[in-house]
């Protein structure tokens, strides 16, 4: 999982288009509509016959932002050098007749999550509530013909685009996963119910990493964390082993070790190494951590764990409001003043 020029990516489908107003659970302000868009099914509806100039024209003009990020970021339409809007619409027909059977499966399998709206509704009104920020969200599913852009947020011209794939979110008895090699560690994000903090958390990752620059390990540790503690307010009734992709013995692994993980960051001098190669192990998505020092079965994503331990001990301590923890762009002053040191 990668940042691609403007996308974040890190992880639906068949939606109809609606428009609803969403009311914060801590408050009554109203926050803006929230439109959801099932572009895939708007595209599959219109190649019976293939898709035509004329409607692929149309399609650019109604999703204009979107539909190039489509063609460019996730179909690669760059592969094929310039193209005409005849040959596009070729290339496109093509694209929908060769995924009918995928195409149906998503469908039926989205038939049974009637309440997926109202699930990222809610969590889209939360982020605003905390955050404040969130501008105009349009929600897009789109099918990225299992890439791994199985979310990505943009923001741009005043609206903000939350996509995901939805052929990515099909639960991990998907049976496709394992003929397609689907990498293992996909399995902790790719359930259905998963979708709304995925999109919190490509939505926080990309606007985070702007805001603050990771120049040592701590730092990144600590934007890592900020964007974990966000989430759990944004999801006050989850699981934090839910949210973040974990079982909840791997969640509880963590917590007990952290004070030998501390330990092993202090004995190699990994707080403030600058060299991202050194200490990207910690961040790096996967099935586990690997390497000298570190617990045997580790699960992945360590560096983010410590700094939501350390973001945590910090909120707790000086009781701070989140919009200012994301204003604080100092990770060692974050650190100093949480207190935290998990070697008993």
């Amino acid at each position: 999982m990668q940042n691609k020029s403007i996308l974040s990516i890190v992880l639906c489908f068949f939606i109809t288009s609606a428009s609803l107003f969403i009311t914060s659970c801590a408050g009554n302000e109203k926050i803006a509509p929230v439109e959801f868009r099932n572009f895939t099914a708007e595209i599959d509806s219109i190649s019976k016959n293939g898709i035509s100039v004329i409607e692929l024209r149309s399609l650019k003009k109604e999703h204009s932002r979107f539909f190039a990020l489509w063609l460019q970021e996730i179909l690669d339409f760059e592969k094929y050098g310039p193209t005409t809007d005849s040959m596009q619409s070729v290339i496109l027909s093509d694209f929908i007749s060769k995924n009918k059977q995928v195409l149906n499966a998503i469908q039926s399998h989205y038939q049974r999550f009637p309440n997926l709206h109202k699930d990222i509704s809610k969590a889209i009104g939360k982020l605003q509530f905390v955050m404040g920020t969130v501008k105009k969200p349009v929600i897009y599913s789109f099918f990225s013909q299992f890439s791994n852009y199985n979310t990505f947020v943009d923001t741009f011209g005043g609206q903000t685009i939350f996509a995901y794939s939805s052929e990515m979110f099909m639960n991990d008895t998907f049976p496709l996963y394992k003929m397609l090699e689907v990498p293992e560690f996909f399995n902790r994000y790719n359930k259905t119910n998963q979708i709304p903090a995925m999109l919190v958390w490509n939505y926080l990752k990309s606007s985070g990493e702007g805001d603050m620059k990771s120049k040592n390990m701590l730092s990144e540790a600590v934007v890592n964390g900020k964007i974990w503690y966000t989430m759990t307010l944004v999801f006050p009734d989850s699981n934090p082993w839910d949210l973040f992709g974990y079982s909840e013995k791997e969640w509880n692994q963590m917590t007990t070790e952290q004070g030998q993980i501390w330990k092993h960051y202090l004995d190699n001098s990994m707080l403030f190494q600058s060299d991202f190669n050194k200490y990207k192990r910690y961040f790096n998505y996967g099935t586990h951590t690997f390497g000298p020092g570190i617990p045997a079965d580790c699960p992945p994503l360590i560096g983010n764990f410590t700094g939501y331990r350390i973001v945590d001990a910090y909120m707790k301590k000086n009781k701070a409001e989140v919009k200012a923890l994301w204003r604080e762009n100092d990770a060692e002053k974050i650190l100093q003043l949480s207190g935290y040191n998990p070697i008993k």
